[in-house]
Order: C-alpha cells, then sequence, then structure tokens
C-alpha cells in the first residue's frame, strides 16, 4: 500500500508545529508558540550579552561570541517563516497540490523518491544537531564529575553550558544555571531544525518536479495511458497537447523556484554573515583551547556543526542547480525527431530557458553551491587568520 503524501512531511510539520510556523496552525496556538520559543531564547541572548560587559580580556569576548551568534540566528530563522507566512502557506500548499498532477506511476514513484529524501533528511538533521547541541552543554558537568570521581584540594573551576553571566553566584546556584541553559538549548534549537529541515522538503520537491519534467520530455513522443498507466505509442493529434503539457510541468517547477527564493533570499544573507564570522571565531577559539581537551572538544563539535549546516544548505543549492540544468540535455538527447516541426520549435523556448540555471541565492549575490561553500569555509579560515595575529 502506498503511503498518504502527508507521511513524507509529518517529520517537518512537528518541527514546525512547535515553533510555530506550521502554515495550518491555528492563529492563537501558532502565536504561543513562537513567543515561547523567542522569550526562551531572549534569556539566553541577554545573559549571553551581560557577559560582554564583564568581559576584561579579548578571550573572553571571543569565547563568547559564538554561542551567542548561534542564539541570534534562531529568531531569524523563525522570522523568516512568520515574516512571508503567506509565501510560505504557498509552498506549503504546493507540496500537496502538485501531486494531483502526476498521471502516471512512474512519475508518482519520482515524486515519491525525492519526498522520502526530504523526510531522511529530517530523520537525520535534526537528531544530528539536537546531539550536537547536547554534547556541547553537557560537557560543562565533566569538572562537577571529576571533583566526584577524582577530588582535588579545592574544587574545580565552574564551566558553565555556555558563556554567560546571570547576575548570581556561579557555583551556588551552578544546577539551576546549567538546567535553563540544557532547556534553552535544546528547546530554542528546535527553530533552527524546523526552517532547515522545511527548506530542505521544499528543495527537495523543486528537484522531484524537475525529475518529472525530464521524464516527460524524454518520453514526449508517447502517449500516457491513466486506465494502464504506462506509455504507449502517440498519434499525431497527441504531440501538441504533450508537448505544451511538459512545459507547463516545467514552468510550475520555475515558479515554485522563484517563490522559494524570493522568500528565504533577503534572511539568507544575515545567516551567512553571521556563520562566516562565527566559523571564524569558533577556529580562533578551538585553536586557543587545544591545551584544554575538554574545551578543545566543544569547540570542535560545534565548528563540526557550523560545517555540516552550511554543507547541507550549499549541496541542496548545488543539487537544485543541476537538475535544473539536466533538463536541456534530456530534451536534446530525447525522441524530439519523431514529432513534428512545429511542437520541435516549442522545445527550443524551452531548451533556452534551461540553459540558465535555477539557483538559490542570499541577497541575488551568494549562490549556493558547492563552490561557493569551499568559498566561505576559505574566508572562514582567512579571517581566523587574521583573528589570530591580533590575538597574538
Amino acid at each position: 500500500m502506498e503511503p498518504n503524501r502527508t507521511y513524507y512531511y509529518e517529520i517537518t510539520k512537528r518541527y514546525l508545529t512547535i515553533v510555530g510556523q506550521w502554515p495550518y496552525q491555528k492563529p492563537k496556538e501558532s502565536l504561543l508558540f513562537m513567543i515561547v520559543i523567542l522569550v526562551l531564547d531572549a534569556t539566553a541572548v541577554i545573559t549571553q550579552a551581560a557577559r560582554f560587559f564583564v568581559c576584561d580580556d579579548m578571550q573572553c569576548i571571543f569565547e563568547t561570541l559564538p554561542p551567542y551568534m548561534l542564539a541570534v540566528i534562531i529568531p531569524v530563522k523563525i522570522l523568516t517563516y512568520r515574516f512571508n507566512s503567506q509565501k510560505i502557506k504557498d509552498l506549503t500548499d504546493r507540496l500537496f497540490v502538485d501531486w494531483d498532477m502526476l498521471e502516471t506511476k512512474i512519475e508518482r514513484d519520482i515524486m515519491r523518491k525525492y519526498a522520502e529524501n526530504g523526510r531522511w533528511y529530517s530523520l537525520i538533521y535534526g537528531p544530528y544537531v539536537y546531539v550536537s547541541t547536547i554534547s556541547f552543554t553537557t560537557t560543562s558537568l565533566v569538572p562537577r564529575i571529576l571533583d566526584v570521581l577524582r577530588p582535588l584540594n579545592t574544587s574545580r573551576p565552574v564551566r558553565l553550558a555556555y558563556p554567560a553571566y546571570y547576575f548570581v553566584d556561579e557555583n551556588q546556584y551552578f544546577y539551576y544555571m546549567f538546567l535553563h541553559m540544557l532547556s534553552v538549548a535544546t528547546i530554542c534549537i528546535t527553530g533552527l531544525i524546523a526552517h532547515d529541515c522545511m527548506f530542505f522538503t521544499y528543495v527537495e520537491h523543486i528537484c522531484g518536479l524537475f525529475a518529472i519534467v525530464r521524464f516527460r520530455f524524454e518520453h514526449v513522443s508517447y502517449q500516457r495511458d491513466n486506465t494502464e498507466k504506462s506509455l504507449i505509442g502517440c498519434p499525431n493529434d497527441m504531440y501538441f497537447k504533450n508537448v505544451v503539457f511538459s512545459i507547463h510541468a516545467h514552468r510550475k517547477a520555475l515558479q515554485f523556484t522563484k517563490l522559494l527564493e524570493d522568500t528565504f533570499s533577503t534572511s539568507f544573507v544575515i545567516q551567512l554573515l553571521i556563520v562566516t564570522f562565527c566559523l571564524s571565531i569558533t577556529l580562533l577559539q578551538l585553536s586557543m583551547q587545544l591545551h584544554d581537551f575538554t574545551e578543545a572538544m566543544r569547540y570542535f563539535v560545534f565548528f563540526c556543526a557550523q560545517l555540516f549546516h552550511l554543507f547541507c544548505f550549499s549541496f541542496q543549492g548545488q543539487k537544485l542547480i543541476n537538475h535544473s540544468l539536466e533538463t536541456c540535455d534530456r530534451i536534446f538527447h530525447s525522441s524530439w525527431y519523431k514529432i513534428p516541426v512545429k511542437e520541435q520549435r516549442l522545445l527550443l523556448f524551452v531548451m533556452r530557458k534551461s540553459i540558465e540555471a535555477s539557483a538559490l541565492t542570499a541577497g541575488k549575490i551568494y549562490v549556493f553551491s558547492l563552490e561557493s561553500f569551499t568559498t566561505v569555509v576559505q574566508s572562514s579560515m582567512s579571517y581566523f587568520t587574521l583573528l589570530s595575529s591580533f590575538n597574538v
């Protein structure tokens, strides 16, 4: 039995519901959940910002910056959905509506394959981010555990889950602060996961649409038999219908891409700037904490999580570029020579349009691709080198 189409989007739905951004959520429930997440995140931002005022050297500031930037990027992601609620609803509607345009079993199998890819991204990405977050925060318990297992004459220095200032004695209220930090980190990080998983789902859906478009153009000289769910020889009066139907599907894929680009482009500029600078600061902290294995591992985990986050976006952007460009090649290698000249001319317009890659950008400047990913990493390394020279 084929799974219902909602099955593929259930995980992202749950994430978005928790942060109050699922398009079909009740307005009051959505607002309540979003306020709770933002208030929790604000408590982290305020306590981290307070630490900047008590820092007496650059080392203290550099130590505080990476978690602080993470706390800032979470509301950016959440509010992206809030300020573009109508566009998000249109995108989500298309996830379900586009299934109705599929005519054959092969086309439905193609769409299911890409929908399943999106589901797997959510299954892997969410737990990975949660594990990285919990690993980063719980290492603050190591000194306390060592005090019990291998006690010294004096207690080891207090190490908070992330740098912050609570205006109280850290030794006396350590466990209260730790519970607050762990709760805030694990709950608020859901906003980041929800944003990213839904974005991956949208991109996989577009790739599925382009795959279906390629399939239709490859079989443009065949007639679809909905009853038999197969492809049979096509009479002359069906050629025009097949070509127009395929062009319509291609246009829908391009429209979906443009809507996705318009929704996230501005937000991605802010996110990309934060991620680039955060990578540099995290590398700096990692290099400065090599003498302390526990602290070095904390920042190594944090650095890997940031790289994984950026790589997933770049990989999805590259995948979209590849799928859009492959349409032209598939048309060229199809049986276009079997259809009348009139319909062949229509294919030329599609091939011309397919030469231009459909891409996702940050502010129309940065294009998400694997090549751009290496550029960002190189830039982060350059900033890290510069910061290291000042720190020395």
